[in-house]
């Protein structure tokens, strides 16, 4: 089964997704803040990570910047899913390495678990 790491700092949205992910048959592990979720993704080697920007502790752009950096992680996929849907942050957030760049208020939890089965190649 894919493991997929979310980085989400609002407890709510963590549980919505571990909700969705489980129902979707997909293997969920979170962190609540970016430098937690790089720990993570050291540790855990996830095959996606998710990771929302603002967030106290390292924000979502920093981990980023810092995974893409490091040669052991650096090929694991990020997607950043946020609630700023800023033209700018979406280019730097590639510049910066990132896979894709999904707006929580565009992309509602079965699409990002879809998205996800999707990218990874899972099928159901």
């Amino acid at each position: 089964m894919a493991k997929i790491l979310l980085i989400e700092d609002d407890p709510d949205q963590v549980m919505l997704y571990s909700i969705k992910f489980k129902m979707e048959g997909l293997d969920l592990i979170c962190a609540y803040n970016g430098r937690e979720g790089l720990e993570m993704a050291r540790r855990e080697k996830p095959q996606l990570i998710l990771s929302d920007v603002v967030m106290n502790n390292m924000d979502g752009m920093e981990m980023l910047k810092q995974l893409k950096a490091d040669p052991k992680i650096k090929d694991i996929p990020v997607v950043m899913l946020t609630n700023l849907n800023k033209k700018e942050l979406k280019e730097k957030a590639k510049e910066l390495g990132a896979k894709d760049f999904w707006a929580k208020t565009e992309v509602m939890p079965q699409e990002v678990a879809n998205r996800v089965k999707k990218m990874l190649k899972i099928v159901k």
